[in-house]
């Protein structure tokens, strides 16, 4: 149990295909108890300002109270208090002898300021959590390659790169990006090649448009709230 002080708690919650507010966002009949997170949650007072959680290890959680076996068509979660879920032990799926040995489930933990953008309070540190820089080193003689050199860059934060690599289904390169906090405007994408044009296609690489002009390395194009976009770059 991870309890916060704050006056009239709101909460968003980042699901599968964006974040959605429990208490207006939950179709009638569905369950109101029990919640798998895609990122993280924020619990908020009426300013926006509270915090932000994101269980790493961990993504089931219930809001206000345990929800397992609980169940209910109106109930909304009204304690600032987060359950975060260890294991399922409601369906017998979790026996003693499965859990023995050391084990531990890490929280992220994180402020959220007054009059945040659900990219500021929510998406962009609840995805830095999940998937954490990354660095490596290496010794050996010196290559042919800069010491420095920038890589792939997003003109805004809130939007995740899902793929950045070669086509499998053919020439080119795959450019995917998803909009994760409710914005509709152009991105610029900065690639770190000499790409001459971008042709969009579907999750399936179908082609959907005509190509796209590449100039200086940058890629702009509209991009509509929670929804992907997917390129070929050439």
């Amino acid at each position: 149990m991870l309890p916060f002080k704050v006056v009239q708690p709101r909460f968003l919650l980042g699901r599968l295909g964006g974040p959605i507010d429990p208490a207006k966002d939950i179709v009638a009949g569905a369950n109101r108890y029990y919640f798998c997170l895609n990122s993280g949650l924020t619990i908020t007072g009426q300013d926006g300002s509270g915090v932000g959680l994101c269980p790493l290890d961990s993504p089931c959680v219930s809001l206000g109270a345990p929800g397992l076996w609980k169940f209910s068509l109106e109930d909304m979660p009204r304690q600032p208090s987060v359950f975060v879920n260890l294991y399922n032990n409601e369906w017998n799926t979790n026996f003693p002898e499965w859990q023995g040995g050391s084990w531990s489930s890490r929280v992220r933990l994180w402020p959220t300021a007054a009059n945040s953008t659900n990219a500021e309070a929510l998406v962009v540190p609840s995805w830095e959590a999940r998937l954490p820089l990354l660095a490596a080193a290496a010794n050996g003689p010196a290559g042919t390659l800069p010491q420095i050199r920038s890589g792939l860059a997003l003109s805004r934060k809130g939007v995740l790169l899902t793929a950045f690599g070669p086509n499998p289904d053919g020439a080119g390169t795959v450019l995917r990006v998803w909009e994760q906090s409710g914005v509709t405007d152009n991105l610029t994408v900065t690639l770190p090649g000499n790409y001459r044009f971008a042709t969009p296609v579907d999750l399936r690489g179908e082609k959907l448009g005509e190509p796209v002009p590449i100039k200086s390395r940058a890629l702009t194009f509209p991009l509509k709230a929670y929804a992907p976009a997917s390129f070929i770059l050439q």
